[in-house]
Parts: structure tokens; C-alpha cells; sequence
């Protein structure tokens, strides 16, 4: 068995600092069957660490609207020449970079495409709006909304649907939002990402599991992380936050004081520790 963790990641400060907490989760798991492949410009690889597999991918500028919507990179990046090696894993798993792995990943395997849950569609008018896109391009919809940014299953297919996606996120941004930007939470050119993945899903794979609890599972859980092989952090200012974390606002906090058996607990623990290991 081999598996790939596939994240791209671009030359900021930010997101450097994402990758650092999800690489010291990586490291801690232990896992023998898993490699990290991370996908970026040269600037960001260098500051990656040597044991990733590392694939130079600059980030798409055609059309031009691509050029200002830095989401569809971890899409696009996988239909490259790096991504073509991908296809040497029996799963790999696509996601985003303020992610962490918990031991529970260690015995995860899908039994058939697995993601993780999303929350982005909270009317009809964004239900109507994808499929009105889907219909449009002569694309199936089978019903199923709310899919989360992490797709887990045969290389093979998960290519095959970012492929789709990126060309669905094209006809989206240059149609749908070529004059406007739309409004969160209603229909709102910052995911379509999210919306064009949802098309591709429902159009290409016939059987499609929603693992919510394995997933994309809340970084503010105080749930047991051996329920939650993989966890997001979410737009939030609760322990954990990504944000928090950035702005130094844990600092102050003891590891050795932290129960890592609760996700919240456990994602702090990953994020300090990264902090430190990146001092030294």
C-alpha cells in the first residue's frame, strides 16, 4: 500500500505556516505507507522540508481570470507533468494546507471516493445557480451539495476530477462572475472552486461517500482524535484557530498542558510544536 498527502502551497507567510503545523502532524503519525507531496513555485519548495516529495508548479495566469483566484492551484496542479506521478499511489488524498493528520489515519482507507463535508450552499438560489452551470455545460448533477475540499480516493479519478473541475471554474469565473463577485454566503466567485469540484463529483463518480466525521472534521472539536483521521480548520476564531494561531495569540500556552487526545487540544499541540521546531 502507498498513499500521497497532495497539497500546493505558494510563497506566503501565511500558508508556510499552515504547511508547518500539517507537516509536524505528518511527522508525528508516523505513518508507513504515506508520503507528503507538496506542489509549488521554486520560492515556496525551498522552504519545505527535504523528506516532502516536491514538484515545481507556478501558479496558472490563463485565462486571466485564474490569475487573482490562487484556490484553483491546488486543482490545476495535479493535471501537471508532477501530477502524472501520482497516479504510482494506490490513494492519495487532495487537500488543503491548513489541514492535520491524526494517528486514526494510520488504518484509514476508502472503500470507495471519500471527501470531506463543505459549507457553502445555504439556499436555493446557490443550488439553482449550480445547476444551472452543470445543465448549461451538459454535466449530470446528482443532487449532492456541501462536498469538502478534500477528495480521498484512486489517483486516476481524483485527477480526473480536478481536470473537470479546473475547466468547470473557468466557464464559472469568465460567465458567472465577469462583472460582479457575487455575495457570501449567497452565490460568491470566492468558492467556486468549491462549486465547480461539486459539479465534477456529481457528474463523474457514480458512488460518493461524505465521511463528516473523517474528513475535514472541525479543528474546534473537543472529540476524540482517534475518530478524526483528518482535520480542517474552518473560519473561526475558537480554539483552534488558524488565525489565532498566526497572530501569536497561543504563544503563551504550554504544550505539556494540553490533552492531544481532543482535536482542539491535539491541533494546538501540532501548531506550537511546529512553531518551536521551526525556531531551532
Amino acid at each position: 500500500m502507498r498513499r500521497g498527502i497532495v497539497v500546493y502551497v505558494e510563497d506566503k507567510a501565511d500558508l508556510l505556516l499552515q504547511f508547518g503545523c500539517l507537516y509536524t502532524s505528518y511527522k508525528y503519525i508516523n505513518s508507513n505507507d504515506t508520503e507528503l507531496v507538496v506542489f509549488g513555485p521554486e520560492e515556496a519548495l525551498k522552504k519545505i522540508p527535504s523528506d516532502c516529495i516536491k514538484y515545481k508548479y507556478d501558479p496558472l495566469k490563463v485565462p486571466p481570470e485564474f490569475s487573482n483566484y490562487p484556490f484553483i492551484n491546488s486543482l490545476s496542479c495535479l493535471l501537471s507533468d508532477g501530477g502524472n506521478d501520482l497516479n504510482k499511489y494506490d490513494f492519495i488524498l487532495r487537500s488543503d494546507v491548513d489541514t492535520f493528520l491524526t494517528p486514526a489515519w494510520n488504518h484509514f482507507y476508502p472503500e470507495e471516493y471519500t471527501v470531506g463535508k463543505g459549507s457553502y450552499v445555504f439556499s436555493d438560489n446557490v443550488r439553482n445557480s449550480i445547476k444551472k452551470v452543470s445543465n448549461r455545460l451538459g454535466l449530470n448533477h446528482c443532487g449532492l451539495h456541501n462536498l469538502g475540499s478534500t477528495h480521498y480516493g484512486n489517483p486516476e479519478q481524483v485527477r480526473k476530477v480536478s481536470k473537470l473541475a479546473v475547466s468547470i471554474a473557468e466557464y464559472i469565473l469568465v460567465e458567472e462572475f465577469k462583472y460582479t463577485e457575487g455575495s457570501w454566503p449567497e452565490w460568491y466567485r470566492g468558492v467556486t472552486s468549491m462549486y465547480s469540484s461539486e459539479i465534477a463529483l456529481n457528474h463523474l463518480i457514480p458512488n460518493v461517500k461524505i465521511a463528516t466525521e473523517q474528513l475535514d472534521y472541525d479543528s474546534t472539536s473537543t472529540s476524540h482524535i482517534h475518530l478524526h483521521p483528518h482535520i480542517h480548520c474552518w473560519h473561526t476564531d475558537s480554539m483552534f484557530s488558524k488565525f489565532q494561531f498566526a497572530q501569536g495569540n497561543y504563544d503563551h500556552l504550554v504544550r505539556n498542558q494540553l490533552n492531544i487526545e481532543l482535536v482542539n487540544d491535539y491541533c494546538l499541540y501540532m501548531s506550537l510544536l511546529s512553531k518551536k521546531t521551526s525556531s531551532n
